[in-house]
C-alpha cells in the first residue's frame, strides 16, 4: 500500500488483538532527508487504512512515532489539518512566495484548537517538513528566494559577517548567546555555520556552539530525530578544548 515515506508501506493487523502493527507511513519528514521521497497523498491515504481498521492499539517502528501518532481518532483529524496545509502551500507556490513565506508559523488549521488536543503536537511535528517536501515537489531547485540560483557557499557569508559588517569573535558569542536565551536556536546554529570558517579555533565560539547544538538536541531527540541526530556529529567534533 502507499505511505508517506515509501510507496511500499507495510501494515500487520491483529483482529483479535486489535493491534495494528505500522511500518514508517508517517515518519513526520514524509520520507529520508535526503532522498527524493515522500509522498502527502500517501500518507492521507494510509492514514484511511488506519480508520477503517480501528485498532485499539496502533504501534509504529519507532517508539516516539507510537507515542506521538497513537490513535486513529486522532489521525483522522490530522489527516482533515494536512489537507488544509497542502492547500495553504498551493496557494503560497502560485503566488510565487519563498519557502519560508511569512505565515509559515502560524499555519494553524480552523478546527485544530477546537477539535482533539492529541493533534497539537503531531500536527506542529509534521507541518515544517510537509512545508518543505511540498515545496521540493512543486517548485524544483530555482525558488523565488533565490535558493538554486544565487552560488554563495559559507566562506562568501563568512566573509559578508567578518569582512563587511565587523563581526568579531566577542560579537558573535554575544549575539549567539542572546539568541539561545530567546530560544532561537535554529538562527543561532545558522549564524555560527556561517562564520565557522573564520573562527574554528577560537574556545569562546566553540563553547557557545556547544551550548546551542545541545540545546537543539535537548528540543528535538524525542519528536524530530533527524535534527536530533544532526547535532550529535558537532558535538563531537566541537567541545570546548
Amino acid at each position: 500500500m502507499q505511505g508517506g515515506e515509501t510507496h511500499d508501506a507495510m501494515f500487520i493487523h491483529l483482529p483479535a488483538q486489535r493491534v495494528l502493527f505500522v511500518g514508517d507511513f508517517i515518519m513526520p519528514y514524509l520520507g529520508a532527508p535526503f532522498l527524493p521521497e515522500g509522498d502527502l497523498q500517501g500518507l492521507l491515504d494510509a492514514i484511511d487504512v488506519v480508520v477503517r481498521t480501528r485498532p485499539q492499539f496502533l504501534l509504529h517502528g519507532h517508539e516516539p512515532l507510537t507515542r506521538n501518532f497513537a490513535s486513529p481518532l486522532m489521525l483522522a483529524q490530522l489527516k482533515t489539518d494536512l489537507s488544509w496545509l497542502r492547500e495553504q502551500v498551493a496557494r503560497a507556490v502560485r503566488r510565487g512566495d519563498e519557502r519560508g513565506f511569512d505565515p509559515r508559523g502560524n499555519l494553524i488549521p480552523p478546527d485544530l484548537l477546537t477539535g482533539n488536543p492529541d493533534v497539537y503536537l503531531p500536527y506542529l511535528l509534521l507541518r515544517e517538513h510537509a512545508i518543505d517536501r511540498l515545496y521540493d515537489q512543486s517548485v524544483g531547485y530555482w525558488q523565488a528566494d533565490l535558493q538554486g540560483v544565487e552560488h554563495l557557499g559559507r566562506a562568501d557569508r563568512a566573509e559578508l559577517f567578518v569582512d563587511y559588517l565587523d563581526l568579531s569573535e566577542q560579537r558573535l558569542v554575544k549575539a549567539v548567546e542572546r539568541l539561545a536565551a530567546d530560544g532561537k536556536y535554529e538562527l543561532a546554529a545558522s549564524l555560527l555555520d556561517s562564520s565557522r570558517s573564520r573562527f574554528e579555533h577560537s574556545e569562546s565560539v566553540a563553547r557557545a556552539e556547544r551550548l546551542v547544538y545541545l540545546k537543539l538536541m535537548e528540543k528535538y531527540q524525542n519528536s524530530d530525530p533527524f535534527n536530533s541526530l544532526f547535532t550529535r556529529p558537532r558535538l563531537a567534533s566541537k567541545s570546548p578544548r
